[in-house]
């Protein structure tokens, strides 16, 4: 007969983690992720002024849309304070007016409608209808199950997505 001598480890518990390249915190707040944006957003933003100060207006559109307007899984932002998504929507603003060279108090939503940028609740809103949409037309059956579960349709995600797609006329 065997005897098994079983070490008793401790299980560590992290504050964060960064998974997949998003951060998740034990507590399910998004902010850290939310943070992890701010800081690639203006490395980013940063590195096109940098080196690109010199380029023509449309030249500048283009690298803004290919390198500043990446949300990566902004879809999944449930649970975050307000004061973190209002400093990347401010973080925003402020790269779209550093690239082409705005003044600080000018109008954001005429800098966007003249540059045909979207804001930053457009392009959050773009990215929640196309995962919803991908999720509604793919062919898994077990992804289709828990898209038409009761809990999953009337969980925060989706009460979440629901409220930035929809509005509710009173």
């Amino acid at each position: 007969m065997s005897r098994y001598i079983y070490e008793r480890k401790q299980v560590c518990i992290c504050q964060k983690t960064k998974y997949l390249g998003v951060i998740i915190c034990n507590d399910l707040k998004d902010d850290g992720d939310i943070l992890r944006h701010l800081r690639n957003s203006y490395a980013r933003s940063n590195n096109i002024i940098r080196k690109c100060h010199n380029c023509s207006v449309g030249v500048k559109l283009r690298l803004f849309h290919a390198y500043c307007c990446i949300t990566y899984c902004c879809q999944l932002w449930v649970y975050f304070n307000k004061g973190s998504y209002l400093k990347a929507k401010v973080a925003y603003n402020n790269m779209h007016r550093r690239i082409l060279g705005y003044n600080r108090r000018d109008s954001a939503s005429s800098m966007f409608a003249n540059n045909a940028i979207d804001t930053f609740d457009a392009l959050l809103r773009k990215n929640i209808y196309g995962l919803k949409k991908r999720i509604f037309i793919i062919n898994n059956d077990l992804i289709r199950v828990m898209y038409n579960c009761f809990e999953i349709v009337n969980g925060p995600m989706w009460i979440s997505w629901a409220n930035s797609l929809y509005t509710v006329n009173m």
